[in-house]
């Protein structure tokens, strides 16, 4: 019924494409690495600097 013995590298790879290609569409991707779907690893080899956690990219919106 159930599979637990699911390999997950495929949907990790699958998960770092993604964040990659996001990256080249000029998306932040600190929040990959904060929600854990990427390692601050990750992070690194996709954008060549260092994941320092509290780092905030949000845009803040204007006030009306």
């Amino acid at each position: 019924m159930f599979n637990f013995n699911f390999d997950w590298t495929a949907s990790m790879k699958a998960m770092k494409a993604l964040v990659t290609q996001s990256y080249e569409w000029g998306a932040p991707i600190e929040g990959f690495v904060k929600t854990g779907a990427i390692t601050a690893k990750d992070y690194k080899e996709i954008t060549g600097d260092t994941y320092e956690a509290g780092t905030s990219t949000s845009v803040e919106k204007p006030k009306a």
